[in-house]
């Protein structure tokens, strides 16, 4: 496409929206993207991130500086978008660092979390299969917490309408478990759940040992159990 087309091409796309024109446009400022891609892709310091990350970042933020793009502004279009991309590139690169970094801490979460069931059921003093059992539904339960996007606010419910309203009634209910529990039972599931504060962190919080935050947590999960079992056999009432 050479200069002159690509100017009745612009012009079509602004004044009639044509969609076959933006296809057109996008088309042949590709390469431009993959160039920025290539040239980000060779200075990144997240080694797993795959070339094709890139270039998806950099093709987003192509189609917006497409759809932005206004001649009468003075600037080519090759100058504009070139920010618009770079801009697009850094973004995603910035959601893919934190959404390693959330999962990375849920990690460590629920290995702290499995140390705390195993510690606070040994102390509870019950027999090795009823251990097992309580170590099983307080990992169960500590996953509906986290599914239920308490934490997160309303971020963490997905477009799918079903699915939303499926994750407002959990975050309801638990929330309204979690209420029920005596203050410092209901402050450790706010901080761990709600808050992904550390084992160590709360201990140092609520003044105590971390085996005592242990035992707290898990009497707090075998609590939640109850209430939820009351609750289902409530609700089935009506």
């Amino acid at each position: 496409m050479d200069a002159r087309e690509e100017q009745a091409v612009w012009q079509r796309f602004i004044a009639e929206g044509d969609a076959m024109a933006r296809a057109n446009l996008i088309g042949h400022y590709t390469s431009l993207a993959n160039l920025h891609a290539a040239m980000a892709f060779r200075r990144r310091q997240q080694r797993e991130m795959d070339f094709d990350d890139f270039r998806h970042y950099a093709l987003v933020g192509l189609i917006e500086a497409v759809d932005r793009y206004r001649p009468e502004g003075g600037a080519s279009f090759r100058t504009f978008s070139s920010q618009r991309i770079r801009g697009a590139i850094l973004n995603g690169i910035e959601k893919h660092s934190e959404a390693q970094e959330q999962m990375a801490m849920r990690r460590r979460l629920r290995k702290e979390r499995v140390g705390a069931l195993q510690t606070g059921a040994a102390e509870a003093g019950s027999d090795p299969f009823t251990r097992l059992v309580d170590i099983a539904i307080g990992a169960a339960i500590g996953f509906m917490l986290e599914d239920s996007g308490l934490f997160r606010g309303d971020e963490a419910y997905e477009h799918n309408i079903y699915r939303s309203r499926e994750l407002r009634d959990l975050a309801r209910l638990l929330e309204g478990i979690v209420d029920t529990l005596p203050d410092q039972e209901g402050r450790m599931i706010r901080y761990h759940y709600f808050q992904q504060m550390r084992i160590d962190d709360i201990a140092q919080q609520l003044g105590i040992s971390r085996g005592r935050v242990s035992q707290i947590h898990h009497r707090a999960l075998r609590r939640m159990r109850e209430h939820y079992d009351r609750l289902k056999v409530h609700r089935t009432d009506y």
